[in-house]
């Protein structure tokens, strides 16, 4: 047995039954894996019989040839290379470091007490060597030891059975066989006893140091008696060992058997279980497969024959392919192959159907283990014709071209079925390749070569191509010919697909040459970057076929960076040097589809892959391929256990470091176990960490040089990237993707916390430290949620991770418990190995990666870890623990065959990786993103604040917690709600929003932030503070909360931005109107709906309290969604209605309720409703207010009493059936107060009297009072009232004037005019108006007292009012005109309030008109009214124009001459007259343009509104007014505002920034002339220009417009470049000779002149005459400033660096040009208002005015914008792309900038820039303004 052979062979000794126990050391189940299953059969009853290597005579026969060959070779010539080569091959087999060390025992009841065996001499054997076996043989030292005579024979079966640990080396290739294979096949030179029992040979070599047992004095008669006793045994004929399985005795019990308490509290404890049993699929990867049962040896042996008959049918066919004497082909040669063009003519190559046979059955064999049985020279023959068809696809053409027709196409299929069966070849030869065969030439470099050039053509010909064609564009020919064919495409994708796994396969098992290595990276990396079709219909072959295919091919770059370290660094470059080919879009870049169902790229997938296999270990295979000694396992050859049993161990080189050899010495020294797991995994952590950070710091580097919107796509890709790693982040299948996050974390808060990092680069960083904040709290939140479903009580793995998670969540998770042996790292590692079935290297190198993990953490940790009360136990399982941890990394097996582990859930594995995720350094990293998160806002530019709260806005979107952390969160938000910058302002609003949502309570700590940017300038930060007020009203029940937003948002109603005022109505229609809907069908209003119909009512009366401006808004409010075009009109009447019934009932309700609202507030609210819609009271409502005017005694009662008169006045005309009892009453009372009230609300009683007259058809009583206060006024006339005696007079005629003023405007009695010439006879008119305008006309002189005057001024304009006509009478507008005359402010502001009011009633008649006039339906009266409106608007339609014309040159003036309450009276009066187009436009539009710059926000608002009204209705008429008009502006700006910049600060705006924005509305033509006619007006005759005033009048006038051209905001690219060459125009065209005025002038530089041949020398002239020398510094002071602000603008929109969009030329080009320009971030206009400040003060002294002249010659000598460039020159620099390129849209030609030296008016700039730069540099004494461009975005710097 095992290899022992008796000494006769043909009496062999008996031997004893074996029990079980014994029988299973010689079974496979205990014994040394098998090579093969021909060699040791199934375990059987009986001796098994031996089986030669070799399957027959002829394979025996070929390898003693080779052998014999070799042994000849080296006695011949021992140099041979040959020689060397297989002497080096076989040495590196059978090396002592690679062989495995057997310990055999002896079987039980047999002894080697004899003496040992005579005929074994290893001298003698060796003699029998040839040349070459003999010098292997003396190189090679095996080691098996056997038991000698003296070793014990047998132990007790209890010693016996013991725990065993079988440890089998991966790689069974190099492990040599029991002995009886050693009998069977000793040597190859026919010794049959060669080696047998090599005891001596051990005894010498490993055991010195034993004694050897002393001989005894007869050694031959011991010899004579062993004989004998073997001879004496009974020999059956068929002798079978027997194997005895002892029974249990009956009475056996479980207390009978040995208990081991230390052994059961170690299983439970540490979690030692048993071995599991190893399965039959869990071999090594170089392992032949166990013995096969009966059916899995046919299927072997049938997949071996069918190949092998294959094989033999192609050979026959080749043989066949020879023509017979006819010249035709064999019929069976003609299946097999076909003829195709390679080299100089057809040659015969295998059919693709035959190749795919082959390379099925070549892969079924394989599978099976039986490809070693195949022939050699069968193999070599089948790899020759294979190589045939490699040959003809090599160069064969696949490109398709666009011109095609059918032939063409045809053609091509043919070449694509010939580059298929190249493809098929190649598959074939890699399955060869890839079998494991040790031949040599089945690696034939050229093989693989020509298998490279076949795909790498069939690829850049055939595949890319087919991929990147869209069935739109450029490439649509190419689809439309390919997508026919899309079938055999697929299949030519498949064939690719395969050869790139095969490729994969081949470079991890075999060495290969690198120039291999090398071409497969370049082919796999430039298929991940082909840019996949977007959707289904723009793909030929379809997406995932092609994801397949780029999968495929990252997998070999990630094995070939596994396998070959020196091959890592090229990879990773290949890589990163590639990023910008990739899509920025994400839905196109992301097609790398995960195990849950996300999508990645596959960039982002591979390069984490790398980063793991970068902290995964090379297998042992590849160890010992590369020279390197295995590291598998720590025991020691020889050595036992801990129990003392001699079982069978297997023992490897170790490593030259101190180990502990076994886990309980691991135990007892676990400082030195943490060390050695330190060494081990610390290279490996290193590794990861450092292709980690080159990746990180590869994207952020370029991300830095780049923004989103430029051309380079690194800033997009670094987003894309971070995202992925986000995605992945809970992953435990991607565990590299919290290092790649922890390092871009680093990098991000390096770049935050810099004081000298750029605004970009802080942008960056807050906007990737946001994105991973929000990361950190998605696991948080993520862990939050999985814990909900945890029970803590249940058992295994799933209670222990809850009990974890509930640790996590309260913060009392311990270190240790983390990493302990069964904790969440054991557990997540467990799913992993559960999933890997098929030796996934994706799953593999995670196992690793996380692994490595485990190990650094606990390496780290170890000295702070809390041992707790057993020191000594704890610190021994730390020790243990790190033993094992070691153990596996360096056999990746050792856990899943040493150690059992319950299966592992998906969720149980995520939650276990999650716990582990949470403690690592990237998510423990939250606290300090927040805090420089939140630090940021206070950050000194205003992007990076912005920036800031929108980072801050992702992170609470994940955790709303973040708002508990105190308040200091929300201080830092609120503070930003009122930061300069309109961005900033905006994006607090959005985040305080966002908090608002997750936390309403906040919302009485932040309403009033809030409500104060409702009023903001900005206009997006308007809208966003009015759509959040309107959420907190809807939240929030505290009334004054409400009432304030209410209030805030009534103003914005009549904001001047369109979109503001309607979102504003449409706002108080969602929360004033719309919650009160009541359903359809509901008639009654149930006490719950008038409960909350009260409440909206309170809020609503609590609003109008809050200020006098809030009843006219909510008046025209109230009108436009009662009106006809509201879509809910009826139903918002309804519940107007309603609220209207709820304030009657608060009226009759007793006010003594602290929380009700006042009657007169109630009243005030009503009179709002009345005023809406009169139909929205009731008559008997109307009844219940009379009580309220009968009693007017207090003062208190007033606004009662008003607010009353107002409803009756406004409802009794449009309610019918009221009682006459009930009108006189009100009739009566309100006569009787007439002459107890103001003008207000006299005015009111007037006009309700006049409406019950008109019920009652009674004017007795009006008409009596009339007469009485005329016969009043007209008996003054002959009293003197400017004398001091007659005060009482006058103001009893003041009086009579007020009251007659208003009744002649409310009242009508042109039809009595009797009654009046009764009372004055004098009057022979017919028209009673006419004889109140004649009495009051005499009042209107000079000569009477002011207050008389103002009077009859205001009671004229109250009676023309009413009767438009006398508007035209003499008297009338002569007492206008003297009123304008005089310019008295309060006289001028009645006529403009009469003006204002009339032109009012007129606007709302004509629109009356217009809606009559629409086809609404209608009648009779219908057409009545149309036609008596249309009459009353033409007659007073040439009032109204007489008016216009007549006096608005005096409305203008003081329109323009104060920004009071008058201005705005005139503005309002010149809005009217330009709505109502009653002058020419050209007459109000300057005037408008120049109130819209007004600081008052009212004029400013109407003026803007009416602007852009005229301009779109006269574009053509108004725009050839605007230059006129913007000199006006500046007028305007510099008397009236008192300040003459074309800007506002902080932050700088445009004053002419509303006409720009009109402007904007016109096309671009428009928009360039006007640009072209403000740089003309900058434009002047340097010889006209006038300097008497200080500062010059041009000048100022010149700044006003540089400085709006500056900060203008530029719609398109196009309208940006015209100005900056328009501005070149004018110092271009001016600055020459302004220049050479100077020049001659100034610094007295001539020319030497030639006088009758003599050279003659100017004369030293005199000094420039001072006022010669102010205006050329003022002219030279307007230049400056204009070119500064065409630099600011190059500048400001990043025209420095790229000047693409103007270079370029054709659609592409005017595409760009009408897109909108980019600003810079981080260039403000500080520096050019400085700069304009400094130019400005030029005119002080004369030094100051020589400095500046001396300055603007060196501007026109050298272009500050490109004098780095030209200093520069040597280096390579493109100073033409620093330039500014001319321009030209619709001249013929442009000047160039000044210095270009391209300037037709001077011929001194004949000289190149660059020379003269360079003399001016040299030359010039003035101090020039030195230029640096930053690298982050190109800002230049003073």
């Amino acid at each position: 047995m095992n290899g022992i052979k008796p000494k006769n062979d043909s009496a062999r000794a008996r031997i004893q039954p074996l029990n079980v126990e014994e029988a299973l050391k010689y079974t496979p189940l205990s014994s040394v894996i098998p090579f093969s299953p021909d060699i040791v059969p199934l375990p059987a009853i009986g001796i098994p019989g031996s089986t030669s290597i070799f399957s027959n005579s002829r394979e025996r026969s070929q390898s003693r040839q080779s052998l014999d060959f070799l042994n000849q070779e080296a006695e011949n010539n021992n140099s041979s290379t040959l020689v060397r080569d297989t002497f080096r091959d076989l040495h590196e087999l059978i090396a002592p470091w690679d062989l495995t060390e057997y310990n055999f025992k002896l079987p039980s009841g047999i002894r080697l007490d004899g003496p040992p065996n005579p005929e074994f001499n290893r001298t003698d054997s060796k003699n029998q060597l040839g040349a070459f076996s003999e010098m292997l043989f003396n190189s090679t030292d095996p080691h098996y030891r056997y038991p000698t005579p003296s070793t014990p024979g047998s132990r007790s079966v209890r010693s016996q059975v013991s725990p065993i640990k079988p440890k089998t080396p991966s790689n069974s290739r190099h492990i040599g066989t029991n002995l009886q294979q050693q009998n069977q096949n000793s040597g190859l030179n026919g010794q049959t006893n060669g080696l047998l029992t090599p005891q001596n040979r051990q005894l010498q070599k490993r055991e010195p140091q034993k004694q050897q047992p002393q001989p005894q004095p007869q050694p031959q008669s011991q010899q004579q008696q062993y004989q004998r006793q073997q001879q004496q045994q009974p020999q059956p004929a068929s002798l079978k060992p027997l194997i005895i399985v002892p029974e249990l005795p009956p009475s056996s019990q479980p207390a009978d058997y040995e208990v081991f308490p230390d052994v059961d509290a170690k299983v439970h404890h540490l979690g030692v279980s048993p071995p599991k049993k190893r399965k039959t699929s869990e071999v090594d990867n170089d392992s032949e497969p166990l013995a096969m049962v009966a059916d899995q040896r046919a299927k072997a042996t049938t997949c071996l024959k069918h190949l092998q008959e294959l094989i033999g049918s192609i050979f026959e066919a080749e043989d066949n392919l020879q023509p017979d004497t006819s010249g035709a082909v064999s019929g069976h040669a003609s299946k097999f192959f076909i003829f195709s063009n390679a080299g100089d003519g057809e040659q015969p190559v295998l059919a693709a159907s035959i190749q795919s046979k082959v390379e099925s059955s070549v892969q079924k064999v394989t599978s099976v283990g039986r490809f070693a049985d195949i022939p050699a020279d069968d193999l070599s023959r089948l790899q020759k014709i294979c190589e045939g068809a490699l040959r003809a696809a090599e160069s064969v053409n696949l490109k398709v071209e666009e011109s095609w027709d059918d032939n063409d196409v045809g053609n091509w299929l043919q070449r694509v079925d010939a580059a298929e069966c190249g493809l098929k070849a190649a598959r074939t030869l890699l399955r060869i390749m890839t079998g494991g065969r040790s031949e040599k030439q089945f690696y034939s470099e050229d093989t693989l070569q020509s298998i490279l050039m076949v795909l790498k053509n069939v690829l850049d010909s055939c595949v890319i191509p087919i991929v990147e064609s869209r069935g739109t564009g450029s490439s649509a020919e190419v689809f439309k010919v390919a997508i026919p064919q899309k079938r055999l495409l697929v299949g030519l994708f498949q064939d690719t697909t395969k050869i790139l796994k095969l490729l994969a396969q081949l470079l991890v098992k075999e060495e290969v040459a690198e120039g291999v290595i090398t071409t497969v990276e370049f082919l796999a990396t430039a298929l991940i970057f082909i840019e996949n079709a977007h959707a289904e219909k723009d793909s030929v072959v379809g997406i995932q076929k092609f994801e397949r295919l780029r999968v495929a091919a990252m997998d070999v770059l990630a094995k070939i960076f596994s396998r070959y370290e020196d091959q890592r660094t090229f990879i990773f470059d290949e890589i990163l040097t590639s990023l910008e080919k990739l899509p920025v879009t994400r839905q196109s870049a992301r097609q790398f589809k995960l195990i849950d169902g996300k999508n990645i790229q596959l960039v982002s997938a591979l390069i984490l892959r790398l980063v793991q296999a970068s902290a995964t270990r090379l297998s042992d295979e590849n160890s010992k391929r590369r020279g390197r000694p295995n590291l598998l396992s720590e025991d020691l050859g020889g050595q036992t256990d801990d129990s003392g049993d001699d079982v069978q161990q297997v023992s490897f080189q170790k490593e030259p470091a101190r180990t502990n050899g076994t886990e309980g010495g691991a135990g007892r020294n676990p400082a030195n176990a943490i060390q050695q797991l330190h060494e081990i995994s610390q290279p490996l952590l290193d590794s990861c960490q450092k292709n980690a950070h080159y990746v990180v710091q590869f994207l952020v580097s370029r991300a830095l040089k780049s923004t989103k919107t430029g051309d380079a796509p690194y800033r997009n890709l670094l987003d894309i990237f971070a995202e992925d790693f986000i995605n992945v982040l809970g992953s435990p299948d991607w565990p590299a993707a919290e290092l790649l996050l922890r390092s871009l974390l680093t990098s991000m808060v390096s770049i935050a916390e810099a004081d000298n990092s750029a605004a970009i680069a802080k942008n960056m960083a807050l906007d990737l430290m946001g994105l991973m904040g929000s990361a950190m709290s998605d696991m948080m939140v993520h862990i939050r949620q999985i814990s909900k479903g945890l029970d803590a009580k249940e058992k295994g793995i799933g209670g222990q991770l809850a009990r974890l998670t509930e640790h996590f969540l309260d913060a009392k998770l311990r270190e240790e418990d983390l990493l302990a042996w069964d904790g969440p790292y054991r557990a997540a590692l467990e799913y992993l190995y559960e999933r890997d079935v098929n030796d996934d290297a994706q799953l593999q190198s995670s196992c690793g990666f996380y692994l490595t993990q485990w190990c650094s953490k606990l390496c780290s940790s170890y000295d702070t870890l809390d041992v707790g009360n057993e020191d000594e136990r704890n610190s021994s399982d730390i020790g243990r623990l790190a033993f094992r941890l070691r153990q596996m990394i360096l056999d990746r097996k050792f856990l899943e065959t040493e150690f059992t582990f319950e299966s592992v859930t998906t969720t149980h594995g995520r939650l276990a990786y999650t716990l582990t995720a949470l403690h690592m350094p990237f998510c423990k990293a939250f606290e300090r993103v927040l805090i420089i998160l939140l630090n940021s806002m206070n950050s000194d530019q205003a992007t990076v604040r912005s920036k800031s709260l929108k980072s801050v806005i992702q992170l609470l979107e994940k955790d709303p917690t973040i708002l508990d952390r105190g308040a200091y969160v929300m201080r830092y938000i609120i503070n930003r709600a009122s930061d300069s910058s309109p961005l900033v302002r905006d994006s607090a609003l959005s985040l305080i929003g966002r908090c608002l949502t997750l936390k309403p309570a906040l919302e009485d700590q932040v309403y009033e932030s809030i409500l104060s940017r409702s009023m903001d300038a900005a206009v997006g930060v308007r809208k966003r503070s009015m759509k959040i007020l309107k959420d907190i009203y809807l939240r929030n029940a505290k009334k004054d909360i409400k009432s304030a937003i209410a209030s805030a948002l009534l103003h914005r109603v009549k904001d001047s931005d369109q979109g503001v005022s309607d979102l504003a109505r449409q706002t108080f229609e969602e929360i004033w109107i719309s919650p009160f809907y009541r359903p359809p069908g509901a008639i009654e209003e149930t006490a719950q709906y008038k409960l909350a119909i009260t409440e909206g009512v309170a809020i609503i009366v609590k609003t109008i309290q809050r200020g006098e401006g809030v009843p006219p808004v909510l008046d025209g409010l109230l009108q436009t969604i009662l009106s006809n075009d509201s879509k809910n009109n009826a139903a918002n009447f309804r519940v107007c209605q309603s609220m209207v019934a709820a304030m009657f009932d608060d009226i009759l309700d007793g006010q003594d309720e602290p929380d009700k609202p006042g009657r007169q507030h109630v009243l005030q609210t009503l009179t709002v409703f009345a005023k809406a819609n009169p139909r929205l009271l009731t008559s008997e409502q109307l009844q219940l207010l009379q009580p309220y005017i009968e009693n007017l005694s207090k003062n208190d009662d007033l606004h009662v009493y008003r607010s009353v008169i107002i409803i009756f006045r406004c409802t009794l005309p449009h309610l019918p059936g009221l009682q006459t009892g009930f009108l006189t009453a009100v009739q009566k009372a309100l006569m009787e107060s007439v002459s107890k009230l103001g003008k207000r609300e006299l005015n009111e009683v007037i006009f309700c009297l006049w409406t019950i007259t008109g019920v009652l058809k009674n004017v007795d009583r009006l008409l009596r009072l009339t007469v009485s206060c005329l016969k009043g006024i007209y008996a003054a006339r002959d009293t003197n009232l400017a004398h001091e005696a007659q005060k009482a007079s006058v103001g009893r005629v003041t009086r009579y004037m007020i009251i007659a003023g208003l009744l002649g405007k409310h009242c009508d009695f042109e039809n009595e005019p009797r009654r009046f010439r009764d009372e004055f006879p004098w009057w022979k008119g017919s028209s009673v108006s006419s004889l109140m305008v004649d009495i009051f006309s005499y009042f209107t002189s000079p000569r009477q007292p002011l207050a008389v005057r103002k009077a009859a001024i205001e009671g004229l304009g109250l009676i023309c009012q009413s009767h438009p006509k006398n508007f035209l009478k003499e008297q009338v507008y002569s007492a206008f005109d003297i009123v304008f005359t005089e310019e008295n402010r309060e006289l001028e502001s009645l006529v403009l309030t009469t003006f204002k009011d009339f032109l009012a009633i007129e606007e709302k008649r004509s629109e009356r008109g217009a809606e009559m006039s629409e086809p609404d339906g209608g009648g009779a009266d219908v057409e009545a009214g149309r036609l008596s409106g249309a009459t009353t608007a033409n007659q007073n339609d040439g009032v109204t124009t007489s008016i216009a014309q007549r006096y608005l040159k005096h409305i203008t003036r003081i329109a323009l001459a104060t920004q009071d309450l008058y201005a705005l009276t005139a503005v309002e009066v010149i809005a009217s007259i330009n709505r109502q187009g009653l002058v020419h436009p050209k007459e109000c539009g300057p005037v408008l343009v120049a109130l819209e710059t007004s600081q008052h926000q009212t004029i400013a608002s109407i003026a803007f509104h009416e602007h852009r009204a005229l301009h779109q209705k006269h574009e053509t008429l108004v725009e050839r007014e605007y230059m006129k008009a913007v000199e006006q502006a500046f007028q305007y700006q510099k008397i009236v505002v008192g300040n003459a910049s074309g800007a506002t600060t902080s932050p700088f705006t445009s004053k002419l920034r509303p006409l720009f924005d009109v402007i904007k509305i016109s096309k671009g033509k428009i928009r360039k002339k006007f640009i072209s006619g403000l740089c003309s007006k900058i434009d002047f005759d340097p010889v006209k220009l006038d300097v008497a005033s200080d500062p010059p009048a041009h000048l100022e006038y010149a700044k006003f417009v540089v400085e709006n051209l500056a900060f203008f905001e530029y719609s398109t690219v196009d309208e940006l470049l015209h100005a900056i060459a328009s501005m070149e125009r004018v110092v271009a065209g001016t600055g020459t000779s302004v220049a050479h005025a100077i020049e001659t002038e100034v610094f007295k530089v001539q020319l030497p002149t030639l006088n009758e041949g003599v050279l003659q020398i100017p004369a030293e002239s005199l000094p420039v005459d001072s006022v010669r020398l102010r205006q050329l510094t003022a002219s030279s002071m307007v230049l400056s400033i204009l070119w500064d602000t065409r630099r600011f603008i190059r500048r400001l929109y990043g025209l420095n660096n790229s000047q693409k969009q103007r270079e370029g030329k054709g659609k592409q080009a005017s595409k760009a040009l009408s897109n909108a320009p980019s600003k810079v971030n981080g260039v403000t206009g500080d520096k050019l208002w400085e700069e304009i400040t400094e130019t400005m003060a030029s005119l002080s002294s004369t030094d100051a005015m020589m400095a500046q002249c001396r300055e603007f010659i060196e501007m026109l000598s050298v272009d500050q914008d490109f004098k780095l460039a030209a200093e520069g020159e040597e280096d390579g620099y493109d100073i033409s792309r620093m330039k500014t390129p001319e321009y030209e849209p619709e001249e013929d030609g442009t000047p160039a900038p000044p210095g270009s030296g391209r300037s037709n008016k001077r011929k001194a700039g004949s000289e190149t820039p660059a020379k003269r730069s360079r003399k001016r540099a040299r030359s010039s004494g003035g101090k020039a303004r030195r230029l640096t461009m930053e690298e982050s975005g190109g800002e230049f710097e003073d």
